[in-house]
């Protein structure tokens, strides 16, 4: 938060001033940061031609898993597709049998915990509880089978558009 100005220069706390900052930022930082944007723009065009309903999945997904090479981006990307695979499940198992509503909702994302759990997979019940989440809380016109294959799809998609292009030169050097 600028706290004032002297000859035209906006300060910031600690008297650091945007050219400092903009001095900070090395080639691999714009690197990376130029990957991001594209990771994300790829992802939302390549979720339009397939006709996804709701393609900034693919993006967000994207961005989580993204990392400054592929071999960062590797485990990222394998967690978030099995916790958005459990989730994708459980979500339209719940609402299918059980319903949409809070208490459903409740007791989805707890089995989808102890799931991730017994299966190995204890880390990956963040993600598989935002998938529940995103299938059973936000309204669409579609069978929660169909809601729950585009969002599995959606996510697929971006971290395999993030997996390629994490994976293209130039390669960073360490995290930027």
């Amino acid at each position: 938060m600028p706290i004032g100005r002297i000859d035209g220069t906006i300060l910031l706390g600690n008297w650091t001033t945007f050219m400092d900052i903009a001095k900070a930022i090395s080639r691999q930082h714009i690197v990376q940061a130029v990957k991001i944007g594209v990771a994300g723009v790829v992802s939302v065009l390549a979720a339009e031609l397939l006709r996804l309903p709701q393609g900034y999945w693919a993006a967000i997904s994207a961005f989580v898993v993204m990392g400054t090479d592929v071999g960062t981006t590797i485990p990222a990307s394998r967690d978030r597709l099995i916790g958005t695979g459990i989730g994708a499940v459980l979500g339209a198992v719940f609402a299918t049998f059980w319903g949409v509503h809070l208490v459903s909702f409740g007791f989805a994302v707890a089995a989808t915990a102890l799931v991730c759990e017994s299966l190995g997979f204890g880390q990956n019940y963040r993600m598989a509880c935002v998938t529940v989440a995103i299938v059973m809380l936000i309204k669409t016109p579609v069978s929660p089978w169909k809601a729950s294959t585009h969002r599995f799809l959606e996510v697929a998609l971006g971290i395999v558009v993030a997996l390629v292009i994490s994976a293209l030169p130039p390669k960073s050097v360490g995290n930027p």
